[in-house]
């Protein structure tokens, strides 16, 4: 009979889920939309959560109950808290441990339909503001201070706080309470084109890290960086964010991935107190499996479950998770989103774009290893995906890609204000559904 270990050996590949999104099928592949945004009070833009906001994230939440009339609510069992309401239409809101809200569209196969699903989401999120809340999509929070407090404690959120304070040195605190992203979640279907496309996404990440920067403002001053959200997650934990080691071409991509994860950092124990659970550095996945943990030994869904704690720039579920991008202003949200699909979504169009990449001579080997400034090609890029949506006569996305191309050369007039509060002024709005749909339509 085969023991724990080793039947957690054996699936430790196949247990990285390379299965499309439940109920697709070639040719039917789906994408979703992850957006966070930052929310403060109307009258004294406190963030959310904070001693000066009016309305705090349990009241919100649970007036987003009482309108939607939800399918599901889900509540953190240790403390009775509400952390997610998943919606009738398909979706959830959620609020991040600094009380950043977050929508989760539901995925389509259409990006009409993953469209129409955001802005009925975020038309709830406006209801149930009332007119309290003003929102901002910014990569970092322009204007928390730096003991912005954990407005979500959920269980998971204090064991990761714990965690992360065991590690003062790395920025794990300022990537739970004051960053937030934009993230697709693309379907790829068959084993050739899975692996191709996680390559070519993998290239992709640094070349359009600086593409989608939108972090310019953090803890009331600005950034000295293009991005202060992907400084903040490149230095959260070196075991468990960036790009995973030895994935990039590898010939399974999966199995790089699982031994990656298996040498990052477990901070979640099923079972043991928070005061209990293992602090930086001191447990891998590994180590876990090899000796134990104070009397436990890991089983498979102890694996699912530490799969879900890693956030590296390309995480590998049932599907792709696109985790690098800085969120958006509300107007241009979607247009990352489109980009990936478009270039990523089919081997005719992936060759294509591996085509241009080599005449630009890209080093597909130095680019995980040197910063290299790629603004050169961000422009081409664009069209190429433009050029797709137009053949697929995905005409909303098409416009979205379109308007984000001419927000780069406006980025600096966006970014520019005499103080982090300023900026918060300039560019909050009451109405971020109708802000998503701008350029769309």
């Amino acid at each position: 009979m085969l023991s724990q270990k080793s039947l957690v050996d054996k699936n430790i590949c196949s247990r990285v889920w390379t299965q499309p999104i439940k109920g697709t099928r070639e040719g039917m592949e789906k994408i979703g939309l992850e957006m966070e945004m930052h929310a403060f009070d109307a009258k004294t833009l406190a963030p959310i959560g904070t001693e000066s906001a009016k309305l705090d994230v349990q009241s919100f939440l649970k007036r987003v109950a009482e309108i939607s009339t939800p399918i599901k609510i889900k509540y953190d069992e240790s403390s009775s808290l509400i952390t997610d309401i998943f919606l009738k239409h398909g979706g959830n809101i959620s609020v991040e441990p600094g009380g950043q809200l977050e929508y989760s569209s539901a995925p389509f196969e259409k990006l009409t339909d993953v469209i129409e699903n955001v802005t009925k989401g975020l038309k709830i999120i406006e209801e149930a503001a009332a007119g309290e809340l003003v929102f901002l999509s910014h990569g970092t929070n322009p204007i928390s201070k730096n003991d912005h407090p954990l407005v979500l404690p959920k269980e998971r959120y204090q064991i990761m706080t714990r965690y992360f304070e065991s590690a003062p040195q790395l920025r794990g605190i300022d990537m739970m309470r004051h960053s937030a992203t934009v993230q697709a979640n693309l379907d790829i279907f068959g084993d050739e084109n899975w692996q191709d496309a996680v390559n070519l996404i993998l290239v992709l990440v640094p070349i359009t890290q600086k593409l989608f920067a939108n972090s310019r403002y953090f803890k009331g001053k600005k950034s000295n960086f293009y991005s202060e959200r992907q400084e903040i997650w490149e230095k959260m934990d070196p075991t468990r964010s960036g790009i995973p080691k030895d994935m990039p071409f590898s010939d399974n991509s999966e199995c790089a991935y699982a031994q990656w994860a298996k040498k990052a950092n477990v901070f979640f124990i099923d079972g043991l107190p928070i005061l209990e659970q293992p602090l930086f550095n001191e447990l891998s996945f590994e180590g876990w499996l090899e000796n134990g943990y104070k009397g436990k030994y890991p089983d498979l869904n102890s694996w699912e479950t530490h799969l879900g704690t890693l956030f590296p720039h390309l995480r590998l579920r049932d599907f792709l998770e696109i985790r690098h991008i800085d969120a958006q202003p509300f107007e241009h949200t979607f247009a990352p989103v489109a980009f990936f699909w478009a270039l990523a979504k089919t081997s005719k169009v992936r060759k294509e774009v591996w085509q241009f990449l080599k005449k630009k001579k890209v080093d597909f080997k130095k680019v995980f290893t040197e910063k290299q400034d790629y603004t050169e090609l961000e422009v081409p890029l664009l069209n190429l995906a433009i050029e797709m949506l137009s053949d697929l006569k995905e005409q909303e996305a098409c416009k979205a890609v379109n308007a984000y191309k001419e927000f780069l050369v406006q980025k600096p007039e966006y970014w520019k204000a005499a103080s982090a509060l300023e900026f918060v002024e300039k560019n909050k709005t009451f109405n971020p559904a109708k802000e998503f749909g701008k350029f769309l339509y």
